[in-house]
């Protein structure tokens, strides 16, 4: 919307009117006045040279108007096209977890869990912590991805309640617990492995 020469006018207009009080004399004492007064009127010319060039100066961005939009709309017989096209396995960006690089981690972690005994048997306990959070933390995760069937679930449960109580006994600072557990939880490990990779 373009605005006429006169409406312009007239808009600027009225911003002064409404901004004239700035230049009213205000009952004050001496300097104090002084200053008052020429804020006032800084204020003034400040907010009519802001408001007449927003009004003055004409708008980039009207929007044209009455033209239609342009949105293409779906077209239902195309999206089940779509929906039922098969889909080549070779073409796809994710083929499920890597088998290879599970039993890495699988065996990497199985590594740390004699020296979770060691640890436990100098009681160094805040290092058993880092361990079950580190490493054997991210396990639980591995296992839960690879575990197929109730059974190599089942198996994936067994460890995770291990590193539980490894956990527990090292909070205790019990360290016969605990390497009783890092044992349990090696073992069980093996286990799920035989389970999982049959």
């Amino acid at each position: 919307m373009t605005l006429s020469n006169p409406l312009r006018i007239s808009l600027v207009v009225a911003a002064t009117l409404q901004s004239a009080s700035c230049f009213v004399l205000q009952h004050s004492s001496g300097a104090r006045q002084t200053q008052l007064y020429a804020n006032n009127r800084r204020d003034f010319v400040r907010t009519v040279v802001a408001g007449s060039s927003a009004m003055l100066i004409p708008s980039i961005a009207n929007a044209k108007g009455g033209d239609s939009a342009s949105i293409a709309m779906p077209n239902y017989i195309e999206f089940l096209i779509e929906k039922n096209k098969v889909i080549d396995p070779n073409d796809m960006l994710y083929k499920g977890p890597d088998i290879e690089v599970q039993l890495k981690r699988i065996g990497e972690a199985g590594a740390r869990l004699p020296e979770v005994a060691a640890l436990a048997e100098e009681k160094k306990w805040s290092q058993v912590q880092g361990i079950i959070t580190g490493p054997l933390g991210t396990l639980l995760q591995t296992l839960a991805s690879i575990a197929g069937t109730k059974e190599a679930a089942a198996a994936a449960k067994t460890v995770k309640q291990d590193l539980n109580d490894i956990n527990a006994a090292s909070q205790r600072k019990d360290s016969a617990l605990c390497i009783k557990a890092a044992g349990k939880a090696a073992a069980d490990l093996e286990k799920f492995v035989k389970i999982a990779f049959k």
